[in-house]
């Protein structure tokens, strides 16, 4: 079979080279040897997987980021006074043409792929990647509980992963996201898209926001320099007690 193969080198793949570099250059013989093993080694693929995992889901902000600057125009055609009509009649707003009509669309699609991509990186991450990874460096169990125990003792904020799982549970096996904008002010004008579990929200808890969302992937993004730290220790403690 002849494949002409996409170049997909994942922008975040140098956390991992980082990584690789420090088990090729350690002062143990075993953590050498056990680096030369990782091309046939499941961490070959497992590795890969999780850089682009985490590539894919910045493609998904920008895709989710540049949507929201197509709506933002769009408003821009719409008076205060329609708006506000509209929010007063609970009436839902729409746009003439092709765009229009596919846009709220594109949006959620965007939206279902940011909590997909997200729980996908993670999971691939704590249940695959570092699990994995101890295994084949050190020998060792290790699992996700673990990894954030580990963070949330460094004091690194963790409370993103289990918002995560809420949401992507939700989604996934119980109902559909649905999209609103929430009128923060009107002068100057400033509209925030929320998410909505339920058609009709009553509470903020039948919302997430948008900034929310944007906070959940700093939080996953921050983590990622405490977690490789994490890892060099590790092999640092390996070395020290494997002269």
């Amino acid at each position: 079979m002849d494949l002409l193969y996409l170049d997909f080198t994942p922008p975040w793949s140098s956390w991992l080279r980082q990584i690789m570099t420090r088990l090729r250059t350690s002062t143990c013989a075993t953590l050498r040897d056990r680096m030369d093993q990782w091309g046939d080694s499941r961490l070959s693929e497992i590795g890969l997987a999780l850089t682009t995992k985490i590539s894919t889901l910045g493609a998904v902000l920008r895709l989710f980021n540049g949507l929201m600057a197509r709506l933002d125009e769009l408003l821009k055609t719409k008076t205060d006074q329609e708006l506000a009509e509209l929010v007063r009649r609970h009436a839902a707003m729409s746009f003439p043409g092709r765009e229009g009509d596919t846009l709220p669309y594109d949006i959620l699609v965007a939206v279902d792929a940011f909590f997909y991509e997200f729980r996908s990186a993670y999971e691939i991450l704590t249940q695959k990647f570092l699990p994995e990874f101890f295994q084949h460096a050190f020998d060792e169990k290790l699992d996700g509980d673990q990894v954030l125990a580990w963070l949330q003792g460094r004091g690194v904020p963790t409370e993103w992963a289990r918002e995560l799982q809420r949401h992507r549970v939700l989604f996934f096996h119980h109902t559909a996201p649905w999209l609103a904008l929430e009128i923060a002010s009107w002068a100057p004008r400033r509209f925030e898209l929320v998410v909505l579990k339920k058609t009709l929200p009553s509470d903020a808890e039948d919302m997430i926001r948008r900034q929310e969302m944007e906070a959940i992937y700093r939080s996953f993004e921050a983590s990622f320099a405490p977690l490789q730290a994490f890892i060099i220790e590790r092999i640092e403690a390996f070395e020290r007690a494997n002269p």
